[in-house]
């Protein structure tokens, strides 16, 4: 029960500092943070769209913060870094908070989301949905939730973890209306997507194909053709050689014979 405790209070610690970071820099493009315990120091990372904001003049705004942390939540050396986020547009956090920011000012739902999934979808996203629940309508409706997407999106399945989520809330007279955003980040590839290949492309793979084999037939011809006439050259020379041999071996007996002979002559004069 002691590790559950701790474990809880932690949790709630960080709930904590994230509601706090969140609305102390509401201005600045705050998407979220990452805490990393380290034996000498606790690492805070700040994860923003606007990092000269987050630091301010000299640091003092940055040295502020991490005074706070350490005097009101107890964290030991806390040490906060600032990174900048590439593309804002593809945070489901920031989509989420400039929906809420735009639906506080009075402006149309429909405009503020499909403008959102535009901006979403042109920088390269694989899919976008965005879920707006509570009192849409005014004082008089009853809270229901709307959904937008675009794209490619995922609700179920291992897959889930390439999605990433945000949320908020926007504050508007009619009561509090929650904004999630989900984004399927151009880079993933889900594991039963499957690419149907046009007919033309087929038909040129499979001229392609057609060719690389006709080229492998003939070189495999023009080998065994090469073979043939190798071996046969080589089975001429052989019997070259052997009609060679024996033609001298024919010589050699017909010189001996007559050298026999012609001993043999004068022996019979006498």
């Amino acid at each position: 029960m002691a590790m559950e405790k701790h474990f809880i209070e932690e949790g709630k610690i960080r709930s904590e500092i994230e509601n706090f970071l969140r609305n102390e820099l509401s201005g600045t493009g705050y998407s979220g943070i990452d805490i990393q315990k380290t034996p000498l120091a606790t690492r805070i990372i700040l994860f923003v769209e606007k990092p000269p904001l987050v630091i301010g003049k000299k640091g003092k705004r940055i040295n502020r913060l991490t005074k706070f942390l350490k005097s009101k939540y107890g964290i030991d050396n806390p040490a906060i870094d600032v990174q900048k986020i590439e593309n804002p547009t593809l945070d489901p956090n920031i989509v989420a908070r400039r929906i809420a920011t735009a639906l506080e000012r009075g402006m149309n739902r429909r405009r503020i989301v499909y403008k959102a999934l535009r901006a979403v979808m042109g920088s390269g996203a694989r899919g976008v949905e965005v879920t707006l629940s509570g009192k849409i309508i005014g004082k008089g409706g009853r809270a229901r939730t709307e959904k937008y997407s675009e794209g490619y999106m995922k609700k179920a399945g291992d897959s889930l973890k390439f999605v990433e989520v945000g949320s908020t809330q926007a504050y508007l007279k009619a009561g509090i209306i929650g904004v999630t955003v989900r984004i399927v980040p151009p880079d993933v590839v889900f594991p039963d997507q499957i690419e149907v290949i046009p007919q033309e492309a087929e038909e040129e793979e499979t001229e392609e194909e057609e060719k690389a084999e006709e080229t492998k037939e003939k070189t495999k011809k023009e080998k065994t053709e090469k073979a043939k006439e190798k071996t046969k050259k080589e089975k001429t020379e052989k019997k070259k050689e052997k009609t060679g041999e024996k033609k001298t071996t024919k010589r050699k007996g017909s010189s001996s014979k007559k050298s026999k002979e012609k001993d043999k002559k004068p022996e019979t004069g006498n």
